[in-house]
């Protein structure tokens, strides 16, 4: 990741907000922003249970943030990749598919 992509993320992060929606490239809704952490974004996943679970979200698959968090692949790409997430490796999360 170059300087210039870490800035532009860092920019994306800090114009999200808790309770923002969260949705993928086709614009169906996904979840919601519980917060900004570790430098990436924690969201509760619509489809998640039990419901006090959360995903992590790598900054480079936000496309776009305004009313909402846009990413940039589909749903059913997304859940592809958060099943194998090294992140939610890391911090013993198991996947929500």
């Amino acid at each position: 990741m170059t300087a210039n992509d870490q800035a532009l993320f860092g920019q994306l992060l800090a114009r999200i907000r808790e309770g923002m929606q969260v949705v993928d490239s086709d614009g169906t809704r996904i979840g919601t922003v519980a917060r900004v952490e570790g430098g990436h974004l924690k969201i509760l996943r619509d489809d998640q249970k039990p419901r006090n679970s959360h995903q992590f979200v790598n900054p480079e698959l936000i496309h776009l943030v305004d009313e909402r968090v846009e990413l940039s692949r589909s749903w059913d790409e997304l859940r592809r990749l958060w099943a194998h997430d090294e992140f939610n490796k890391h911090h013993n999360l198991r996947p929500h598919i």
